[in-house]
């Protein structure tokens, strides 16, 4: 799995990722925003979306 700088690399360069994190609740966006540095592939945005989803966010 690709990784990148932070999430927002992650987010311009895969549209995978873009079309989950536009899809996913403003909370769930704003809660791995905050951990943004820490989201650098795409296993680790649906992992924190899994966990952000189930309340463990």
């Amino acid at each position: 799995m690709k990784q990148y700088k932070n999430l927002e690399a992650l987010l311009s360069a895969d549209p995978r990722a873009s079309a989950l994190f536009s899809q996913i609740s403003q909370y769930a966006r704003e809660q791995i925003i905050s951990r943004k540095e820490n989201v650098k592939s795409m296993d680790e945005l649906e992992a924190y979306v899994h966990n952000v989803l189930r309340g463990d966010g």
